[in-house]
């Protein structure tokens, strides 16, 4: 079994990006103990990996510095922080966001560079966090090359692996991508399945995972509440 986990903010708010800073302890508690190794994406996607999970938090929010770095470290895991280039310093307030959404402030380069030091890979967001399939295919790669190059420049290396804004993605945005990175990730719920395409693999939310047994994501009751939870989100046209 595989998963990849979708973190955003690490707070108290109650909103439907966050995550409570003591629950995400709680989970990497959890996951340290567990059967299921903690594993980078490159050693998860391997086809010779039988089983393990995948940190990834979207967006750059500035609660990933002050509240999952210190947990990582304590641990000695990887995980991947997934940032929008234009928007490092500011807040989430891009262009097309939904007045709903909360507004959370964002890492500065200095504080993603010490994210970086600190053992999380820096990944792309996107370089404006647009809606991917209002734009042509050329306007996705020069958004994608703008966002490589800057974090390439603050960290030194590119980013292998892309997350797409808002998990909103076609098949000819996803046959472009695929050339780009190594994987790219959507919102779809549910585990990581060998037969995945790699332009659009699944990830588990952590909205879902609040109580300690969906935090057991090896248990046969966990995976079928999970499945459920997609199921669901498939039916209402969220994912």
């Amino acid at each position: 079994m595989k998963a990849i986990l979708t973190f955003h903010s690490l707070d108290d708010s109650g909103s439907v990006l966050s995550y409570p800073p003591r629950r995400f302890r709680a989970l990497v508690d959890e996951l340290a103990r567990s059967p299921m190794p903690v594993l980078d994406l490159d050693t998860l996607l391997e086809p010779t990996t039988p089983a393990g999970v995948s940190l990834t938090f979207d967006d750059g929010m500035r609660s990933v510095q002050t509240h999952a770095l210190p947990v990582l470290r304590d641990h000695g895991l990887p995980a991947h922080l997934f940032v929008t280039t234009d928007h490092v310093g500011g807040n989430n307030r891009w262009p097309g966001q939904p007045e709903s959404a909360p507004t959370f402030d964002l890492l500065t380069w200095d504080e993603v560079e010490r994210c970086h030091a600190g053992g999380m890979r820096i990944e792309s967001h996107s370089a404006a966090h647009a809606d991917l399939r209002a734009l042509d295919l050329g306007a996705v790669e020069a958004d994608c090359a703008r966002a490589d190059a800057e974090i390439a420049r603050r960290v030194g290396t590119p980013p292998r692996y892309f997350a797409y804004p808002y998990g909103y993605f076609n098949a000819a945005i996803g046959r472009q991508l695929r050339r780009r990175y190594a994987a790219c990730l959507t919102t779809r719920l549910r585990y990581v399945a060998l037969s995945d395409d790699r332009a659009a693999l699944p990830r588990l939310d952590v909205y879902y995972l609040t109580r300690r047994w969906t935090m057991r994501l090896w248990s046969a009751r966990a995976q079928a509440y999970l499945r459920l939870r997609g199921y669901l989100r498939t039916l209402r046209g969220t994912q």
